[in-house]
């Protein structure tokens, strides 16, 4: 198992348009090729991260090209667009 992980940085005054749009786009945030899992966290600064559970569909150049496309939905809302990293999974612990 991989993670993908994206830094971001929203502009401050569209951080709750972001949100909005974030939830319409859920339904193509997880139909993305290997996802099986997404978080995404987000300080009162307008600084977060996405933390996709993905399997080796979801590390390919293709579907990494395909988040891009889905982060420049979110210009008018971020300082820039972020780039994805591919993390292995050492740990994937709940309660």
């Amino acid at each position: 198992m991989q993670a993908r992980i994206t830094r971001f940085k929203m502009r401050a005054d569209a951080a709750d348009a972001a949100k909005g749009l974030m939830h319409e786009l859920r339904g193509e945030i997880m139909g993305q090729p290997g996802v099986a899992r997404c978080i995404v966290v987000m300080n009162d600064d307008g600084s977060g991260h996405v933390v996709a559970l993905i399997d080796e569909r979801g590390s390919s150049a293709e579907a990494v090209d395909r988040v891009r496309l889905l982060w420049r939905r979110f210009h008018d809302h971020l300082e820039a667009v972020p780039d994805p990293e591919i993390f292995e999974v050492l740990a994937d612990w709940s309660a």
